[in-house]
């Protein structure tokens, strides 16, 4: 399942240019996106020049307002300067904001763009990577016996098996009655941060993630 990131930044002209191409590159089923709060309308030519000579650079970056990646649900948002932190919209649901600042190289010489490089490629990547693998992630698919969730991430195999066993009880109030009649069996299987649901019946995938949507072990 691909994890969307927002770098959002001033201008979107460097620090946030830089950061999403190196995202793309180096971090695997992440995609980033970069926006400005008050975008300069281009790429900084070093910061493009910079991207060119690593091989990482796309036409498609380019600077642009937040309202144009209106359509993207983000599971993280990272400010890399301080006027995007201050000036940061709130974002709905359960998307995750959080700042790390970066000297802004505009208008420095050519090497301030490979140090503001260097930076963002060992202290951010990391850091976006844990926080991305601190969620849980559910990815919902209709097979030929019923529908298989798959989670990753942050879940124990435990938290799973109790929400079966809710359901199984009539302890769960997350799945209406007349899913929970369909339902013929339900089976787990997998590790902590790998756990796969099996259930087996006539359910439609919109009918458990609804159910999922609503459940108090995943969502306490």
């Amino acid at each position: 399942m691909r994890q969307n990131v927002l770098i959002l930044c001033t201008g979107n002209s460097c620090r946030s240019i830089i950061a999403e191409a190196l995202i793309n590159k180096e971090l695997e089923g992440i995609e980033a996106y970069s926006s400005g709060v008050k975008p300069s309308g281009k790429v900084n030519p070093n910061a493009k020049r910079l991207l060119e000579e690593h091989g990482i650079w796309q036409d498609a970056y380019h600077s642009k307002t937040l309202d144009t990646l209106a359509h993207i649900a983000f599971d993280l948002v990272v400010t890399v300067c301080d006027h995007a932190k201050e000036s940061c919209p709130i974002f709905e649901g359960s998307t995750k904001v959080i700042h790390m600042g970066f000297e802004d190289p505009d208008g420095k010489p050519y090497e301030a763009f490979e140090v503001t490089y260097e930076a963002i490629k060992t202290k951010l990547l990391p850091k976006i990577k844990k926080e991305l693998s601190m969620k849980m992630n559910k990815s919902v698919f209709k097979t030929t016996e019923g529908v298989k969730i798959n989670f990753t991430g942050v879940v124990a195999k435990e938290q799973i098996v109790k929400m079966v066993q809710n359901c199984s009880t009539g302890a769960c109030e997350c799945m209406s009655d007349a899913t929970k009649k369909k339902i013929t069996n339900m089976q787990v299987e997998g590790k902590d941060g790998e756990v796969a649901l099996q259930l087996s019946g006539d359910i439609s995938k919109e009918e458990i993630e609804k159910a999922l949507a609503k459940s108090k072990v995943l969502n306490p």
